[in-house]
């Protein structure tokens, strides 16, 4: 039973994100990782770049922002097409990649 509420939680919390202001807004782009994107890039699995680990994100934020929200939006490596996330939006995806780029910097 606690698992079936739990997923019902995480479920309506998705569903509750909402559109962001603004494509690159590391504000909004929070909640996304929070919700999507934290099950991989806090641990590194699969090879992910660790939030705020500056030595992994170097070489990819050299390659800017719009290439690593492309890589996002469409897959890379082990990662999946928007990691999975088949409701978020591509300003979604965006705000995730600002608010992963401002913590590894």
């Amino acid at each position: 039973m606690k698992t079936i509420v739990t997923a019902a939680v995480v479920v309506a919390g998705m569903l509750s994100w909402g559109v962001a202001t603004a494509a690159g807004d590391a504000a909004a782009g929070e909640t996304v990782y929070k919700h999507v994107c934290k099950m991989c890039h806090a641990s590194g699995m699969m090879g992910a770049p660790k939030l705020g680990d500056a030595a992994a994100w170097s070489s990819r934020i050299e390659q800017g922002a719009a290439k690593l929200t492309e890589h996002a939006i469409n897959g890379i490596r082990k990662m999946p097409a928007r990691g999975t996330c088949k409701t978020c939006s591509d300003e979604d995806i965006a705000n995730a990649v600002a608010y992963m780029i401002s913590k590894a910097k």
